[in-house]
């Protein structure tokens, strides 16, 4: 038998042991409380019997003493009238009946006696009561004696043995005066109490009577909840033991088997039958084990968690910088204004000083201007044509992140801004969200990106094997360049970011951030884009390109002011197309808005670069001809008159389809003439014009 099994059957020994205590001693105080109980209810019993009983006798005895003293008041010897039958005057009391005194005469009171009760023929059992009445003299006294019957008090104990309570009264040798005989069980001794035995009349016997009491079925009388309260007890303490030998003893000797088999499983050695002190050093030893990898995980928590926080704490700088200047950028309304500023966030902001930015310029070089050539001195210039260009490949096909640029294809003069650390190249340009149609003005239909959203049209006049490197850079020189100079064409730049000695070194992760803010910069220029095409639209005619009606006023108000100021000579020609309705009647609405179109580039063609053009509305065109003399004026209008009516408005026509205008001059002498004076003269002249059989020129004489 092994030790736990041992410890075990040692355990449930002294289990029953103390579970036999404690039924044993249960047992033994519940005797003894049913006992305590017992004696108190015979003893309760006897003392309320005693207390009737001798209440009783003192009512019968003091009544007959009430009588006998009223007739010794009356001057006889005994009562007239009593309930008590046979009445005597003796000059001593009978020694046989035993009188004793129970009350001393003193004044007016008699002395009274009482007797053994006694038996008497027709009258059941008596009490025998005897009174002294005094005289003059000692030889004069007497006593009276009768007795009072004990019916009631008979009739009393029989009432009380039919309820299973036994009384009788006896006197000091134990002999029974009267009440049960019988039933009552033997005494131990001579010389010990009775159970249950109480005086009668109160102590005013010299020679005591007792009462006895005994109830033979004690025990189904006695309050059931004091022995429930102590049976509750003890069986309470059993369970109890029973439960802490369930849930403390047994479990404790499962769970040292469990952990020594535990202990055994994490490749700690265990003896056969180890005891719970080696099996508690076994765990103290695996404790130590786990709680140094404890230790180990939490200081590697530890540094995650912080590396963590530094990435977290980093990332949420980025993202602050990130909105500062995504902010600054949306702010600003130019294209190198928004240039510079990613280029000073990457730098400054980013933690990578060696960025550098090159800007496309109008002859088709990424110009660098943080980097200088070593031998002219001049900012760095890559041709965007040269396939040889790795800067070049990179601009027009996206994206790159390499470790080792050097060990791509790439020009000589890129090796300064290449470097040997990690580089991204990142494309800077707005993003196109228009039609070309609506960028360009364009009315050519047949155009395949007339009506096409994908404004990245330069791209396919690229050939794929320009990103390979090979290829005369000459035969791509001429269409980069036209896409270069095409309005279309968004402001773009390449972003180069380097990694350099005093600052972070790139990897893919940091240069998500920068890509997003290289993205947010192409939202700007969509901005300043939209901001200048809004500024354009606001001054310009959506058919022609001229100035507007509204901007032609401001225009026309602001070259008064100025030849008022230096006393110069203003002129104005109103132009008004001859017999445009009819055009428009006869070819339809969309040649005369070609037609108009036709005129707009005749007039700028005509027109000095000072000179102001606009169309003021309909087929009604103003031109401001600012220090122009009347000569000079002249000589413009002559122009384009000619060169209208010779041009030939529908080309695909079989014979050449001509227009002529009709125009009014007025030249204001040091602007002395108001901006609705000038227009009303002029228009006035170009109407004379009209009148006088049209494509004519009419000027208008000032005052």
């Amino acid at each position: 038998m092994s030790r736990n099994q041992s410890r075990v059957r040692t355990g449930d020994l002294l289990l029953v042991a103390l579970l036999l205590a404690n039924l044993v001693s249960g047992v033994g105080l519940i005797g003894a409380l049913r006992a305590d109980l017992s004696k108190n209810l015979v003893v309760s019993e006897s003392t309320l019997a005693s207390t009737k009983i001798s209440a009783y006798l003192w009512g019968k005895i003091l009544r007959f003493t009430s009588a006998v003293e009223q007739a010794r008041s009356a001057g006889v010897d005994v009562p007239v009238k009593w309930d008590v039958d046979a009445l005597s005057v003796v000059g001593e009391l009978p020694v046989e009946w035993n009188f004793q005194r129970i009350r001393s005469g003193t004044g007016e009171g008699l002395s009274v006696f009482m007797g053994t009760p006694r038996d008497l023929p027709n009258r059941g059992r008596v009490l025998p009561l005897g009174f002294l009445v005094t005289g003059g003299s000692r030889q004069d006294q007497r006593y009276v004696i009768g007795s009072i019957s004990l019916a009631d008090v008979d009739g009393y104990l029989a009432d009380l043995q039919r309820r299973g309570i036994l009384c009788r009264i006896v006197d000091p040798e134990g002999r029974t005066l009267f009440g049960t005989t019988g039933g009552f069980p033997a005494r131990r001794d001579s010389a010990s109490r009775f159970e249950g035995e109480a005086p009668v009349m109160g102590g005013a016997l010299s020679r005591e009577w007792s009462l006895q009491t005994f109830i033979p079925d004690a025990s189904s009388r006695l309050p059931f909840l004091p022995q429930a309260i102590l049976a509750s007890i003890f069986l309470l303490i059993m369970a109890t033991l029973v439960y802490l030998r369930q849930r403390f003893i047994l479990p404790s000797e499962a769970a040292v088997a469990a952990v020594a088999e535990t202990v055994a499983a994490q490749g700690e050695i265990l003896p056969y039958r180890a005891a719970p002190a080696y099996i508690a050093g076994a765990v103290n030893s695996l404790l130590s084990r786990f709680r140094l990898e404890a230790e180990e995980e939490k200081r590697s928590i530890l540094e995650r968690a912080d590396r963590r926080t530094r990435e977290v704490s980093e990332s949420q700088k980025n993202l602050l910088s990130h909105h500062r200047l995504t902010k600054k950028m949306l702010q600003t309304r130019q294209a190198d204004e928004v240039f510079d500023i990613l280029l000073g966030g990457i730098a400054d902001g980013y933690g990578f000083p060696g960025t550098l930015l090159g800007k496309v310029s109008d002859d088709g070089y990424l110009v660098f201007q943080g980097e200088t050539d070593p031998v002219s001195g001049t900012p760095i210039r890559i041709p965007l044509w040269h396939p040889g260009s790795l800067l070049a490949r990179t601009f027009w096909s996206g994206n790159l992140l390499h470790a080792s640029p050097r060990e791509l294809p790439h020009l000589p003069e890129e090796e300064a801004i290449l470097g040997s650390s990690p580089v991204l190249f990142l494309p800077v340009m707005r993003n196109l969200k228009t039609r070309c149609v609506e960028t360009k003005n364009c009315a050519d239909r047949t155009c395949p990106n007339y009506y096409s959203e994908n404004l990245k049209c330069w791209l396919r006049r690229i050939s794929p094997e320009f990103f390979t490197g090979a290829g005369n850079p000459e035969e791509h020189h001429e269409a980069i360049k036209a896409c270069l100079r095409c309005e279309v064409f968004p402001s773009s730049a390449l972003l180069v970011v380097r990694s350099v000695e005093n600052g972070k070194v790139l990897t893919r992760e940091n240069s998500v951030p920068i890509s997003n803010l290289a993205s947010e910069a192409g939202l700007a220029l969509e901005v300043v884009s939209l901001y200048d095409n809004m500024k354009i639209m606001a001054v310009t005619d959506g058919l022609t390109g001229l100035y507007n009606h509204r901007e032609f006023y401001q225009s026309l108000r602001r070259e008064l002011e100025r030849a008022r100021r230096y006393r110069h000579t203003l002129s104005l020609l109103m132009i008004d197309v001859d017999d445009f309705k009819q055009f428009n009647d006869r070819f339809g609405h969309p040649a005369g808005d070609f037609a108009l179109q036709n005129i707009a580039e005749i007039l700028r063609k005509c027109a000095r670069t000072t000179d102001i053009i606009a169309r003021y509305g309909g087929e009604e065109f103003a031109v401001i001809l600012p220090e122009s003399t009347p000569g000079g004026s002249l000589m413009v209008a002559e122009r384009v008159k000619t060169e209208v009516a010779e041009h030939n408005f529908i080309p695909n026509a079989n014979i050449p389809v001509h227009l002529t205008v009709s125009i009014g001059i007025y030249s204001s002498n040091n602007g002395e003439d108001t901006e609705d004076q000038v227009v009303s003269l002029a228009d006035e002249a170009s109407y004379a014009a009209k009148k006088s059989g049209k494509n004519r020129v009419v000027v208008k004489a000032p005052g």
